[in-house]
């Protein structure tokens, strides 16, 4: 039976499976950082006094790496492990609740959101405390929502709807910082949004939640429309060139899915500390640039084989997009999973009662530091170009722009019930 919070009936947020398996997650790799430094370190002290005994350089260059690196690998993993400690902590003290958020841009330092309390309309200001890669978690956009477990007055665990990502917050420290984030807030509207639909987290079965879903075309537009926030006005900052008119890796979501450019430049710098060992370091027993040269390699070669088989599918959507003979489809945008947007599919010409028929689900409009700029509106028309055979490759034109598809297009079955709980959970109803 799954553990309930005391107060308010509801399973603790740990009771979620994306949670659990999160939090587990998080402490398997803190464990993986841990246990690599100690390795490194044994291994570094293993082998340098016998590596320097016998002149053998590059073993000697290794040793001195591993115990140079090891002791940081080490404190990653110790401070990774209290991390989770108090992540765990807080998740099975907590419910999780779904608050409207504002991100507030930090001039420097990890973000900054405030939350306003579902049930009484509390702002409460908080302090990311996670790395730099996982800084994007934190944002509450498209939705301007993000789910909170903890206490304002000592912090707890926020993550993006469905619970799979968490980052670790605190209260932010400074007064003034504090009053300074909640005048932002407000100045963005933060007060005047309606609560968002929590998170049913019950004992309740999901596909019985879901059997009760009304997923009409006008149910879903209305929901899309209170998803959606002001100002979006469909425009981009800087109009990239037309996709028809230059060859694919022209285009920067198409050469970003591609990989190419990571392992072009893994590459080339690989080549660069090979070449300068060869010519200069080898001479002076130093084997830096060597090391360094063939980590670079490695890294090139993983991204290598990822671009082998992710640049026929950016070919191939290339070429869909460029396609003679569009076909006209009634679409609503919903916020997905992994800051990513759900394109609804519905028959072109139809009434308020008509079904889903498909849905693709799109990256953001925008460029990576701006990811939403540029957003169509919520409800619409659109144009699919590609090629429909036995496994769909179609492009979505909005406004004269693409927005590039992460997935295959995917007929909507209403009969099986994880595509139901699909959009329970994309509606804010359900888990994903």
């Amino acid at each position: 039976m799954p553990d309930t919070h005391p107060r308010t009936h509801m399973t603790t947020a740990l009771a979620l499976r994306a949670t659990a398996r999160a939090v587990v997650g998080h402490r398997r790799r803190a464990w993986c950082w841990l246990g690599t430094g100690i390795t490194a370190v044994v291994v570094g002290l293993a082998v340098g006094p016998g590596a320097d005994e016998a002149s053998i350089g590059w073993l000697r260059a290794l040793a001195v790496f591993c115990v140079g690196c090891g002791p940081v690998a080490g404190a990653v993993g110790v401070a990774a492990l209290v991390n989770s400690r108090r992540i765990r902590r807080a998740v099975a003290a907590h419910a999780w609740m779904a608050c409207s958020a504002v991100a507030i841009p930090p001039s420097q330092g990890p973000p900054r959101v405030v939350l306003r309390h579902p049930a009484d309309g509390t702002l409460i200001p908080l302090s990311a405390r996670t790395v730099a890669p996982r800084y994007h978690l934190a944002n509450p956009e498209p939705r301007g929502v993000l789910w909170w477990a903890g206490d304002p007055r000592t912090g707890g665990v926020i993550a993006p709807p469905g619970g799979k990502h968490l980052v670790r917050v605190r209260p932010t420290r400074s007064d003034h910082v504090r009053r300074r984030d909640v005048e932002a807030a407000v100045r963005h509207g933060l007060l005047a949004r309606p609560a968002p639909p929590q998170p049913h987290l019950t004992v309740l079965e999901s596909a019985d939640q879901a059997h009760e879903l009304d997923l009409s075309y006008a149910e879903l537009a209305e929901a899309a429309r209170r998803f959606s926030r002001p100002g979006t006005d469909g425009h981009l900052a800087r109009n990239g060139p037309d996709v028809r008119a230059v060859p694919w890796w022209r285009v920067r979501v198409l050469l970003e899915i591609s990989k190419v450019r990571p392992a072009a430049v893994s590459a080339a710098f690989a080549a660069v500390m090979l070449l300068l060992w060869w010519l200069w370091a080898r001479d002076l027993q130093n084997y830096i640039p060597l090391l360094a040269g063939i980590l670079s390699a490695g890294y090139a070669l993983r991204f290598g084989l990822l671009a082998l088989r992710a640049v026929p599918v950016v070919k191939a959507l290339h070429r869909a997009a460029r396609a003679p003979a569009p076909v006209p489809k009634r679409y609503v945008l919903l916020p997905g999973f992994d800051d990513g947007l759900v394109l609804v599919l519905f028959p072109a010409h139809g009434g308020p009662e008509d079904m889903p028929e498909a849905s693709l689900e799109v990256n953001p409009p925008g460029d990576p530091k701006h990811p939403w700029q540029g957003m169509p509106p919520p409800v619409g028309t659109l144009e699919l170009r590609g090629w429909w055979d036995s496994a769909p490759t179609v492009v979505p034109w909005i406004g004269g722009r693409p927005l590039w598809p992460r997935y295959p297009y995917e007929r909507v079955n209403l009969d099986d019930h994880r595509e139901r709980d699909y959009f329970a959970a994309l509606l804010g109803r359900g888990q994903p």
